[in-house]
């Protein structure tokens, strides 16, 4: 694939639920990553604008705000960016484009990870949304995208993140999810879509975008129902974790798998409720843990970035 995460490899992982679970993942170990910035994101023309946001091409408007109920939300975003006023809530995306830009600056990795060919777009303006809010039906209507649109558009964004970082690596996975609203049919014609659109983009850029499997991993090897949730549409635990058994197998280094052994080794000690806190067998036990977090963090310095946002007690 030509993907090797290193111990210190900084990712940014952007698109559907599955984006959200491998990425999750990854910051469980203690690797640097941060997932799905803008939302969770479900088609193309989305992931694209958060591209294109990373890189600071695109300009947010106040016209992709919109009020109900007294709270104001953003059509590219989720409910997490809604706020009480216009100004609150824009700000609240102004905050993250601006962090994102710079974080882009330095990524080795962006990951996406596409859910479906189709989208809506808001009825009037013809902004394609991300997030429909639990809006009316009737303010939006359906569309599907061609293989050609989907490579398009991408391509576009790509070229812009690139423009930013010439180095950054893509790795672009399939979402195992099934749109049974679709129809099991249509939501199998609509991944073709995207599979064929990504089979293009990875031939156009060879060497900068790479395809992970996730999707036929599902299908192909594990072939049962009883690797899908109860839903029978989303992956289960158990195959989202072979997904990531998987995954580790093929993109990361030795150095990194024996990084996250001793990671999770020391988050566990230092996580760990004693039922004598005050014991001095258990202060002795935190010593031994703070000492291999030091030894940790000075074999590898990105550690002390980790810790500010991961909970050690």
């Amino acid at each position: 694939m030509g993907v090797l995460i290193r111990p210190d490899s900084k990712m940014c992982f952007l698109g559907s639920c599955f984006a959200t679970h491998i990425g999750t993942r990854m910051m469980e170990v203690g690797l640097n990553a941060h997932v799905n910035p803008f939302g969770v994101l479900y088609n193309p023309i989305s992931v694209a604008v958060a591209c294109d946001l990373m890189s600071g091409r695109h300009t947010i408007s106040k016209d992709s705000f919109f009020e109900d109920n007294g709270m104001w939300h953003s059509w590219l975003n989720d409910s997490s960016f809604s706020s009480e006023s216009l100004e609150s809530a824009l700000a609240n995306v102004e905050k993250v484009c601006r962090k994102e830009h710079e974080r882009l600056k330095t990524l080795d990795y962006l990951f996406i990870t596409l859910g479906t060919n189709r989208y809506y777009e808001l009825i009037g303006s013809g902004l394609v949304v991300s997030n429909c809010h639990k809006q009316p039906d009737r303010k939006f209507v359906e569309k599907q995208m061609t293989v050609d649109e989907v490579v398009n558009v991408l391509q576009q964004s790509l070229n812009k993140l690139w423009s930013v970082l010439p180095l950054l690596k893509v790795v672009i996975t399939v979402s195992p999810y099934r749109y049974a609203k679709y129809g099991f049919h249509e939501s199998q014609l609509g991944k073709a879509v995207l599979l064929l659109a990504v089979d293009e983009l990875c031939r156009r850029n060879q060497g900068k975008c790479m395809y992970f499997p996730a999707y036929e991993i599902l299908l192909d090897e594990l072939r049962d129902y009883r690797f899908y949730a109860e839903d029978m549409l989303h992956p289960s635990d158990v195959a989202v974790n072979y997904i990531w058994e998987r995954f580790q197998e093929v993109c990361f280094s030795e150095r990194t798998i024996d990084y996250m052994s001793q990671w999770l080794n020391i988050r566990k000690a230092l996580s760990h409720r004693p039922l004598h806190p005050e014991s001095e067998a258990y202060q002795k036990f935190k010593e031994k843990a703070m000492a291999e977090l030091k030894q940790l963090k000075e074999k590898y310095p990105h550690v002390e970035e980790l810790t500010t946002y991961q909970v050690f007690e």
